[in-house]
């Protein structure tokens, strides 16, 4: 399949929450607060089939010496489809000048992850 790749036009919050709905994740996010995330994002990928949003990631950083993927979501008709390996990459190619990419996942995703180059960190992730 042939899908449009951009990492210059924000996918819409509603667009977005159609996505996010899928997720045992992020099903409980509102769409104003999707709308404040997208406001905030400068490092993204959106993947469309025709006009339909199917997949999209994010990175938060600080553009030189940390990064997190995060928010990376491929709608349910179209996962292992290759959807998710184009955002990674598109995500990793936008990062490739960043001192560290890390990411949380899923231990059932670790492999999908590991293809990227990506470890099990050795350090202890906290959170509040």
């Amino acid at each position: 399949m042939k899908y449009t790749i951009t990492t210059l036009q924000l996918p819409e919050a509603s667009e977005l929450l159609k996505l996010f709905l899928q997720t045992s994740w992020a099903k409980n996010r509102s769409k104003q607060g999707i709308a404040f995330l997208l406001k905030n994002t400068t490092t993204y990928v959106a993947v469309r089939d025709n006009d339909q949003l199917i997949g999209f990631g994010r990175a938060i950083s600080d553009g030189i010496y940390r990064a997190m993927l995060d928010d990376i979501v491929v709608d349910t008709k179209y996962r292992k489809q290759g959807v998710g390996q184009i955002i990674v990459e598109q995500l990793v190619n936008q990062l490739n000048d960043v001192e560290q990419v890390f990411l949380n996942t899923k231990l059932d995703l670790e492999p999908f992850y590991e293809k990227y180059g990506f470890s099990r960190s050795k350090g202890v992730t906290m959170s509040l």
